[in-house]
C-alpha cells in the first residue's frame, strides 16, 4: 500500500513536471470563460459537453502525452528495477489519470454555481466521472502502447475520435434522431456521455443509466486485463 501511494504521488509529479496538470487546469478555465457569456439555460446545456470533452478526450491526449515523455526519459525501465509489481504501476497511473478528469468537474461545477447558481447531485457525477474516466484512462494506454511515438499515437486518437466521438457530437446538437441512441450506446464515448449528461440535467433514464454503466465497468476490466495488462508488460520488459 505504502509503494503504491508513492507511486500515485510520482505520478501526480510528473503530470506537474512534464505541464499534464497545468494544461488540464488551462483548458478547464477556458470553459470557465465561456460560461460567464452565456445563459443560464446554455451552461446547464454545454456543461456536459465540456466536462466530456475533458474526461474522455483531453485525458486521452494529455496521457498518451505523458507515456511517450516518459518513453523517452526510460521512467517505466527506472520503475521496473523498484520491489513493485506491473500491476502497481498501472494503478498509480490509473489514479493519476483521474485527477485530470476530476479537477476539471471542480473547476466547472463551481463555475457554475458560482456564476449561473447551477446545483446538481455531485455524488453520482463524481461516480459517473470515475466509471468514464476509468473506460478512457484504458483506452489511452491502449492507444498509447500501441503507438511508437506522439505523432502515431495522434493518428491512433483520430480514428478512435472520428467513428466514435464525432457521432456524440452531432447526437447532443440534436443532428441525430434520438432513436438511434441505442446504438450510439455501443460507443464508451457515448455511453459516457450519457451518463454525465444524465447527472448534470437531472433527467434520467434508468435503463441507459444502468446498462451504460455495466458496460464501461466490464470494457474496462476487459481492456486493461487483455490489451492494456500485455501489452505494458511488453513495453516495460524491451524499455
Amino acid at each position: 500500500m505504502r509503494n503504491t501511494s508513492r507511486l500515485i504521488l510520482g505520478e501526480l509529479h510528473r503530470l506537474v513536471i512534464y505541464k499534464i496538470l497545468p494544461i488540464s487546469l488551462l483548458v478547464a478555465i477556458f470553459w470557465v470563460i465561456i460560461l460567464l457569456f452565456v445563459s443560464k439555460e446554455d451552461a446547464l446545456n454545454v456543461a456536459p459537453l465540456f466536462v466530456i470533452i475533458d474526461v474522455c478526450m483531453m485525458s486521452i491526449l494529455l496521457i498518451g502525452a505523458s507515456h511517450h515523455l516518459e518513453k523517452q526519459e526510460g521512467t517505466i525501465k527506472s520503475m521496473m528495477m523498484m520491489p513493485i509489481s506491473l500491476g502497481q504501476i498501472l494503478i498509480a497511473k490509473f489514479v493519476a489519470s483521474l485527477v485530470l478528469g476530476i479537477e476539471s468537474v471542480i473547476i466547472i461545477s463551481a463555475a457554475l454555481f458560482f456564476i449561473h447558481g447551477l446545483t446538481f447531485n455531485y455524488a453520482l457525477l463524481l461516480f459517473f466521472i470515475i466509471i468514464a474516466g476509468a473506460v478512457h484512462a484504458a483506452i489511452a494506454f491502449f492507444l498509447s502502447l500501441s503507438s511508437k511515438d506522439f505523432s502515431s499515437m495522434l493518428v491512433l486518437l483520430m480514428a478512435y475520435l472520428i467513428p466514435l466521438g464525432i457521432p456524440t457530437m452531432l447526437f447532443a446538437f440534436g443532428m441525430i434522431d434520438a432513436k438511434y441512441e441505442w446504438i450510439l450506446m455501443l460507443s464508451p464515448v457515448h455511453s459516457s456521455s450519457n451518463l454525465i449528461t444524465s447527472a448534470i440535467s437531472g433527467k434520467f433514464e434508468v435503463s441507459k443509466v444502468i446498462i451504460g454503466c455495466v458496460y464501461l465497468v466490464l470494457l474496462t476490466a476487459a481492456l486493461f486485463k487483455f490489451a492494456v495488462y500485455p501489452k505494458f508488460k511488453n513495453n516495460a520488459v524491451r524499455g
